[in-house]
């Protein structure tokens, strides 16, 4: 009984939103648009993916551990913040990778 009260689906929607994500930085690379930290197109391309993956996990697991379910929207604006703190750490340590 306690399973109806979850959110169904978390991972397929918290992915999509990555999925979404990916394609909106890859047509943004494509166009000439690139965060400081990329040096190559190739090095870009495989960041963005690990980029867009990391925040749809967490919110996939967020809304899956969660006791109550998340609608749409919540799954959409968690995954924004949690994208946004991701690119925002990746940037800020990019000096300790290269």
């Amino acid at each position: 009984m306690q399973d109806a009260n979850r959110t169904q689906s978390p991972y397929i929607k918290a992915l999509s939103c990555s999925a979404i994500a990916l394609v909106a930085g890859l047509v943004a690379l494509f166009l000439g648009f690139r965060l400081p930290s990329f040096t190559t197109n190739s090095e870009a391309a495989s960041q963005l993916v690990a980029l867009a993956a990391v925040p749809g996990l967490i919110v996939g697991l967020l809304a899956k551990k969660s006791t109550r379910p998340w609608p749409l929207w919540l799954i959409i604006v968690a995954f924004i913040i949690i994208l946004i703190a991701v690119t925002i750490a990746h940037e800020m340590t990019a000096e300790f990778r290269s």
